[in-house]
């Protein structure tokens, strides 16, 4: 068996967070009916009632001690820097208690992920690389020709040159093919990212692309065809403008996705009808583009070699994780149009006034995204896999290790910036906060998930709680106390002793709990195969030693996890290190 790319590599990739993996395979509900069309999802309503009506259902809550691990920081709003507290009272909003929750229910049930921002966004990525053999290699044969001049070997574009318009009261975005010619620069790179125009109605414009001082060239358009004008399609547009890990120019827009200003090379209004001596076009900006066999236009930037888009979307890459049926996190935390939850969760309020820590600006990390091959795909060859192979899975659900460091958050330069504008006021670490989850009419096997999800590695559940995740805010400790309601004592007394409503809940010991999550693990046995089962069990031990908080007190474990640098050529990043699992990720 050929050694994993992984385990050959000697320097592994460090980042603050990793990935539970995926099971491969959903467990559903026996609910009659499915998300495919209205007459099923009818169905599907007409056999929840009956599940939910049911005998034998459970009703009752589960008392929630949170105790922050390290400082926790839930604002009003992105603009705000105070702690979460309406009408001055500070709490953790159910809500956010909810989410935390609901996002390791998913993986502990064995859940479906599903697109449309439910778990994840589904959208196409770029990239434009020669670091690495197999993408060069994918890279060329849609960008890139081989030519010699003299003995000299050299790259020719295989896109073709063009002018980017816009007209008057039409959003769409069209292409005026143009020529276009390579031109040395004596300068050697003095102008990056730029556009210099030619005069009125000349159609000249000469761009530079990068601030390389070895950079031997620019590019000059002329001779554009203003009166062909080539559709882009919306869907093009659309993908263009998701590409957030581009830097330098956006052809589209004047500000990036923080607020700070892009490389201004396009021409608009007045200016732009002046160019191109034509008053309908009130937008304009050279480009480079490729077209289908149609005719389409399939992708399109600023220089010769811009980024291109892969072929498969992240989308494709959720394998066999999507489904019509129905989870278990469907049936208990509701389904849009529907059902509603049957899970009720109250704000967290403290046990007494909460101590925080000082306002500061939080630290900003540039945290690698998607296109991060290395990272956010599975890698098992010495062939690093990428986002056109198809049968690779993602690397799964995304968590954030615990910090010890509890004063790590703060950015060393305390000034606002593009990137963190307000200050932060975090609680400090030992605050402790009650809240509960309610729930009604839970069979055995549902009861037990909920309460495997809160006692998952077999003790008290330490896990991540609102902003600044990945700089070590964060960490609470969940301890959970299981009531039910009795039925037969709340319809016999509807006050209890002291005249107060009579909840009629027990406390339910520990041998209880366990029966209940018993039921959940035969539902596990029982309908999962023997492959599904078996990598569900490992995701499981990877979830356990995400949510350990016990790592953290090993003197190496900050270093272990640290965000690598991108600077430097020998840097981990650029060297394309693999992410190890969970599980392999040193200690010490």
């Amino acid at each position: 068996m050929a050694q994993s790319r992984q385990s050959q590599w000697k320097d592994r990739a460090t980042a603050p967070y990793n990935f539970v993996p995926l099971p491969q395979g959903v467990l559903t509900v026996p609910l009659e009916g499915s998300r495919r069309d209205d007459e099923e999802r009818e169905r599907a309503k007409q056999s929840y009632r009956a599940h939910v009506l049911a005998d034998g259902r459970l009703s009752g809550s589960v008392a929630l001690t949170i105790e922050s691990k390290t400082p926790v920081f839930v604002g009003a709003d992105a603009q705000e820097e105070n702690f979460f507290a309406p009408n001055g009272e500070l709490r953790i909003p159910g809500s956010s208690i909810r989410g935390m929750i609901k996002n390791l229910f998913k993986i502990v049930t064995c859940g479906a992920m599903r697109g449309a921002g439910e778990d994840y966004n589904d959208r196409t990525l770029y990239f434009r690389t020669m670091a690495d053999k197999n993408l060069n290699k994918l890279y060329a044969a849609e960008m890139a020709s081989q030519d010699f001049v003299g003995k000299n070997r050299i790259s020719k574009t295989k896109s073709k040159a063009g002018y980017l318009i816009q007209q008057r009261d039409d959003p769409r975005c069209y292409i005026c093919p143009a020529d276009f010619d390579v031109i040395p620069d004596r300068k050697g790179g003095s102008r990056h990212f730029e556009v210099v125009w030619g005069a009125d109605g000349s159609g000249e414009a000469s761009c530079y692309t990068g601030e390389m001082s070895s950079k031997s060239t620019y590019t000059k358009h002329h001779s554009p065809n203003w009166m062909e004008r080539i559709p882009i399609p919306d869907s093009v547009v659309q993908a263009y403008r998701e590409d957030i890990s581009r830097n330098g120019v956006d052809l589209l827009n004047e500000k990036d996705k923080n607020g700070d200003p892009t490389p201004f090379v396009s021409i608009r209004n007045e200016r732009a009808a002046a160019f191109t001596d034509d008053p309908d076009i009130v937008f304009a900006v050279p480009c480079f583009y490729k077209q289908e066999k149609n005719g389409d236009i399939c992708h399109f930037g600023f220089g010769r070699f811009y980024r291109i888009p892969y072929h498969h979307s992240i989308g494709e890459h959720v394998l066999n994780m999507d489904t019509d049926g129905f989870d278990y996190a469907d049936v208990l935390f509701g389904c849009k149009d529907l059902w509603a939850s049957r899970l009720a969760f109250t704000d967290g309020i403290p046990t007494e006034t909460p101590k925080m820590e000082t306002a500061a600006y939080p630290k900003i990390l540039s945290e690698p995204k998607p296109t991060s091959v290395q990272l956010y795909l599975e890698q098992s060859t010495d062939r690093l896999a990428h986002w056109d192979d198809v049968k690779v899975p993602i690397r799964g659900y995304k968590l954030y290790w615990h910090q010890k460091n509890s004063s790590n958050w703060r950015n060393e330069d305390q000034k606002p910036s593009n990137m963190v504008k307000s200050r932060i006021t975090p609680v400090k670490a030992g605050t402790v906060f009650h809240s509960s989850i309610r729930f009604e009419r839970l069979s055995e096997d549902e009861l037990g998930a909920l309460l495997k999800t809160l006692r998952i590695s077999g003790k008290r559940l330490c896990c991540k709680l609102g902003k600044g995740k990945s700089i070590g805010l964060g960490s609470v400790q969940i301890s959970a106390q299981l009531h039910l309601t009795d039925l037969a004592d709340s319809c016999r007394h509807l006050f209890d002793s002291s005249g107060a409503w009579n909840a009629a809940e027990r406390a339910q010991e520990d041998e209880d709990v366990k029966r209940y999550m018993d039921a959940f693990d035969r539902v596990i046995e029982a309908r999962l195969d023997d492959a599904t089962r078996s990598r569900y069990k490992e995701a499981i031990k990877d979830l356990i030693c995400m949510l350990d908080w016990g790592r953290t007190q090993h003197p190496e474990w900050e270093r272990n996890i640290a965000q690598m640098s991108i600077e430097g050529k020998d840097s981990l990043f650029r060297s394309r290190a693999v992410l190890p699992k969970p599980r392999d990720v040193k200690k010490e």
